[in-house]
């Protein structure tokens, strides 16, 4: 490509004046546009802020009901407390006082335990005039009602009755003065009474109080700023905070989840703040004085005058001296440009094509158009990369080629796919077209079906599954749900495939038969549904005509009559004791023992050739591993696992978890060595600024990926953070020794500059290097 003659070298610092004079302006007139905004802008920041700590008190006062919804229900099904309902006062030397004194022991430790007891707590047994509480117990409703929990202005007969005269269910009492321990203050009174339920004579009530010093504290409410704060319940009743604040009409009878306006308070402009409990409908209400808030605007208005007066004063000559000093930095860019444009022999047309004195920003612009170009072909290429790498992914998934869940998950996050829920299954959608023979008409035919197929399916799933093109007539599903009841999930299936199977018929007047396997809880299992699903299909005949059919794995169990150890089976059998995972391994064993021994009933002669199959694998493992084989394969130890199995199973499968535990330890110990030989090499190299996870994972031969989750695994924390705290070590030993520069010592430590040196020793020691050294 012919390189553009020498470029007009006043072109750019033209253009950087140009731009910085311009510069000079704008900062003027946005000074005397930020005065107008910033009443708007700093109400807005003082009203999310508010509702910011509104919507916390609210989520943390939400979690505290919740709790002692959760102790009360704990508390009513106690069959010890149950005890001593029917138990009638006094108790002077009763024996069920070893009973009262029990129950009280395990209550105390449940009150200092639960997180619902962190408030005032107690319960009252209304026939043996007992109380529980976290300090004490007494026979003595009386007592405790004068010496630790007193209202103000109640009586005790008043206070008895309220507890006992009818039933209460998370019954909340708006806040009243109370004395608790001989202490002063108010509370919000959260009563329920025992046993639970509406038609139930109350035996007992459990009470909780939470003290208005702890929710105004939670609010960050002090009362001394003119702030002001209230809790109202779903009928607009007060429950906490100053009764004589005026609530605006308009947030009692608000229906959306949270909001504000401003109202008077004393003849004081305030601005009300409120959000809405979507647990109790409660709402939470505060307010701010507006005098406060336009203090920050006065001050806003002082440093834009200050900006634009400074900007004036001394913004032309610092114009004239940025134009030159940027302008160089920009020349060397397009040296650098011409020069590698220049070893490029394929160069764009549009480049050769330009004068032969071009300036430089034409230059410019016609190189970034052709960087641009060239990095979305490599981002095209990626995405192209990416597609593969997950149907890899999903292929193996398949296949149960994963050794372990921690290499599925790495895996499953490299590829970017979301496949996470309580419960996985796979169906397998199989296309019946007759056709006499194979051909590229049939086959054509077989992938615009396949191809109409997926567009119904993907309709359906609607984001909660995966779909995955095995042969050209055949679909594999891949669902998961977040429901946590295996029949809930069923019942959805069942619903979901005969829609997909009655449009597909209706649409294409196709009737494709579809396999459905066992729901298994974890992604790393659903191997097994696909097996099952794939069985499902092929045992099964269409039903007739062109209705459509949905076979069910667990549906044909009845149907078994050989015993069950698939090729794919054994494959992963292998392959799991061979990477000496013997958690997986115990867990595909188990899966044989259930499919053979408790899904079907096999007869003698089938059981042993069910177990010369497993002793032929065993053999096979053998003569693949050779020389490698451990010399303590022979090793027993504890098979808690096998417990209760068939002595002649016990005897097959205990050889396989020998092996693997064996191979198991010598994986161990060869990962010991490896992450001794890493941690030497880093402690070696540290100080060096350019180490970094590439260049480790390049010497020892390594994936980064692979890398970073090998020694968070070992170590039990990540590559960076180690390195950053012998880094920052080394540098607290050297500010100690106050013989070099904080500079010197950022190099020394191994940072490139040292600004990133400070941050990552203010993160790591809490103050700032030079902090440190005067410490």
């Amino acid at each position: 490509m012919r390189l553009p003659g020498k470029p007009n070298k006043s072109n750019i610092f033209k253009r950087f004046l140009v731009s910085f004079l311009l510069m000079l302006i704008i900062p003027i007139g946005l000074s005397s546009f930020t005065y107008y905004e910033a009443v708007n802008i700093v109400e807005t920041q003082s009203r999310e802020a508010k509702l910011s700590v509104l919507e916390q008190t609210r989520d943390m006062l939400d979690k505290q009901w919740n709790d002692m919804d959760e102790a009360s229900i704990q508390l009513s099904f106690d069959s010890r407390l149950i005890g001593l309902y029917n138990v009638q006062a006094p108790l002077d030397n009763s024996p069920v006082l070893f009973d009262v004194w029990n129950y009280y022991k395990d209550f105390r430790s449940l009150a200092l335990t639960g997180s619902a007891f962190t408030n005032t707590v107690f319960i009252a047994l209304k026939n043996s005039d007992l109380v529980f509480s976290k300090v004490q117990t007494t026979d003595s409703t009386r007592e405790f009602y004068n010496d630790v929990f007193h209202y103000d202005r109640m009586s005790y007969e008043e206070w008895h009755a309220l507890l006992f005269d009818k039933s209460h269910l998370r019954e909340v009492l708006p806040s009243r003065p109370a004395r608790i321990n001989g202490v002063d203050t108010s509370v919000i009174t959260y009563m329920t009474s025992l046993p639970l339920g509406a038609n139930q004579e109350s035996q007992a009530v459990v009470v909780f109080a939470i003290e208005d010093k702890d929710i105004l504290k939670l609010a960050g409410i002090d009362g001394e700023n003119g702030h002001t704060f209230s809790i109202l319940d779903d009928k607009g009743t007060v429950l906490t905070g100053d009764a004589n604040v005026p609530i605006p009409a308009a947030i009692r009878s608000a229906t959306d989840r949270h909001g504000y306006m401003h109202a008077q308070i004393a003849g004081e402009d305030h601005l009300f703040v409120y959000t809405r409990s979507g647990n109790n409908n409660w709402t939470y209400v505060a307010s701010v004085p507006i005098e406060q808030v336009m203090g920050n605007v006065y001050y806003i208005r002082t440093i834009a005058l200050s900006v634009a007066a400074g900007t004036l004063v001394v913004g032309t000559v610092i114009s004239l001296w940025m134009a030159y000093r940027h302008s160089k930095p920009w020349k060397e860019i397009v040296s650098v440009l011409r020069t590698f444009w220049g070893n490029d022999q394929g160069g764009k047309p549009e480049l050769a094509g330009l004068p032969d004195k071009p300036n430089e920003v034409d230059y410019l612009q016609k190189s970034i158009a052709r960087l641009i170009d060239n990095n979305q072909s490599m981002q095209q290429a990626l995405q192209r990369q990416a597609d593969t790498l997950k149907t890899v992914f999903i292929e193996r998934l398949f296949k149960g080629e994963f050794e372990d869940r921690a290499q599925m998950q790495a895996m499953l996050a490299h590829v970017g796919l979301e496949l996470r829920g309580s419960g996985f299954a796979i169906a397998v959608l199989h296309i019946y077209k007759h056709n006499a023979a194979l051909n590229p008409e049939s086959l054509e035919e077989q992938s615009i079906l396949r191809a109409l197929m997926e567009g119904v399916v993907r309709e359906h799933l609607q984001g909660n599954g995966y779909l995955h093109t095995m042969h050209e007539n055949e679909l594999a599903i891949l669902i998961r749900s977040d429901l946590a009841d295996k029949p809930a999930f069923a019942a959805a299936l069942e619903a979901l495939f005969h829609r997909i199977s009655e449009q597909i018929r209706e649409r294409y007047v196709i009737a494709p038969m579809i396999g459905v396997g066992e729901i298994y809880d974890e992604l790393f299992d659903v191997h097994y549904s696909f097996q099952e699903a794939k069985q499902a299909v092929t045992d099964s005949q269409a039903v007739g005509g062109d209705e459509p059919a949905v076979v069910w794995y667990a549906h044909m169990k009845k149907r078994h009559t050989g015993y069950y150890y698939p090729t794919e089976v054994e494959i992963r059998l292998m392959n799991v004791v061979k990477a000496g995972n013997a958690a997986e391994l115990e867990h595909i064993l188990q899966h044989l023992h259930h499919e053979n021994f408790v899904v079907r009933s096999l007869s003698t002669v089938t059981k042993q050739h069910l177990l010369a199959d497993l002793q032929a694998t065993e053999r096979k493992l053998k003569d693949e591993l050779g020389r490698q084989l451990p010399e303590e394969a022979a090793e027993h130890g504890p098979i808690l696992a096998f417990i209760g199995l068939d002595q002649d199973l016990h005897d097959v499968f205990l050889p396989f978890l020998q092996l693997c535990r064996s191979i198991e330890r010598n994986k161990k110990s060869r990962n010991t060595r490896l992450m001794d030989k890493i941690v030497g090499y880093i402690d070696e190299h540290f100080q060096d600024a350019n180490l970094s996870l590439y260049a480790i994972a390049s010497h020892f031969n390594l994936s980064e990926s692979y890398l970073s989750q090998f020694f968070k695994e070992q170590s039990g924390e990540t590559f960076s953070s180690y390195l950053e705290k012998l880094r920052i070590s080394l540098a607290c030993r050297l500010i100690a020794e106050d013989t070099l520069s904080i500079d010197s010592i950022a190099a020394q430590a191994g940072y490139n500059s040292t600004h990133s040196f400070r941050r990552a020793f203010k993160r790591t020691m809490g103050v700032s290097p030079s902090s440190y050294k005067q410490l």
